[in-house]
């Protein structure tokens, strides 16, 4: 089966490339956290940098880690004023109470053991630090000249995957940041509209974020199937607007 880290590492060069979804975002949950000059701020699974670029014009001084090897080359390259590291989110080899905040961008719903990755966010925060979980806000809307078909053929083929063969799992943020010894638990939603111009977009531009692992665990005779009429149903469509929202979840380690 293939595993998120090999999905991102193939990814790295087109990620959010079609279109500028996770720049926004990213952009968005900065000012959600909103980082003051000399913050030390931890980019946990930075892929190309959406959060590490737009910190440091708060100034923030950026660490940005992620498991991707091809992936965390970018903020390397486009951010260099960043510190880059290739690193597991399990097992962050960054010292104790070295940062005033970390920010996961779509992370946790990703990684195999999220209670571990929190505890090691809270270990790598300074006391009164501030943790920052993004995740999809499960509200997604397009506005298109014809209802959109896409929903429907993801859920036709997704009983054709084996066993955790998505991208992603359900996750309850607040429990998990209260479970790993966080408080003052807080949530801010926050959303992206997008323009898209035509349905061949529509159908790269999930292409490029992670989607590619659904139709990889597929069965080989239905990700044919799958691959032939995704693009079939979307030729006729011309999309105005995309909206998608997410949710920041922030806490606090305490200070004793």
């Amino acid at each position: 089966m293939t595993t998120n880290v090999q999905v991102f590492d193939e990814l790295a060069g087109v990620y959010d490339t079609v279109l500028p979804f996770f720049v926004e975002l990213g952009r968005q949950i900065v000012g959600v956290v909103r980082p003051v000059p000399g913050t030390r701020l931890l980019d946990l699974g930075a892929g190309r940098g959406a959060v590490t670029g737009p910190a440091p014009t708060r100034g923030a001084r950026v660490t940005a880690v992620d498991g991707a090897p091809s992936m965390v080359a970018r903020p390397a390259t486009d951010h260099p004023g960043a510190h880059a590291l290739l690193m597991d989110a399990h097992h962050l080899a960054l010292p104790n109470s070295s940062f005033d905040v970390v920010v996961a961008a779509i992370v946790l719903t990703l990684v195999e053991d999220p209670a571990v990755v929190a505890d090691e966010v809270r270990r790598v925060l300074a006391p009164g630090g501030l943790a920052a979980v993004a995740i999809p806000g499960g509200h997604e809307h397009t506005v298109l000249a014809e209802p959109d078909p896409v929903p429907a053929l993801y859920g036709e083929f997704a009983r054709y995957l084996p066993p955790d063969g998505g991208t992603g799992t359900p996750l309850n943020v607040a429990d998990l940041l209260s479970g790993a010894g966080f408080v003052d638990v807080t949530s801010t939603d926050i959303e992206v509209c997008l323009e898209v111009p035509d349905g061949r977009t529509y159908w790269d531009w999930p292409l490029t974020h992670g989607s590619p692992a659904f139709a990889d665990n597929l069965p080989a005779d239905r990700r044919v199937q799958f691959h032939d009429r995704l693009p079939a149903v979307l030729s006729s469509q011309w999309i105005i607007t995309v909206q998608r929202t997410a949710i920041v979840w922030t806490a606090r380690r305490p200070h004793s």
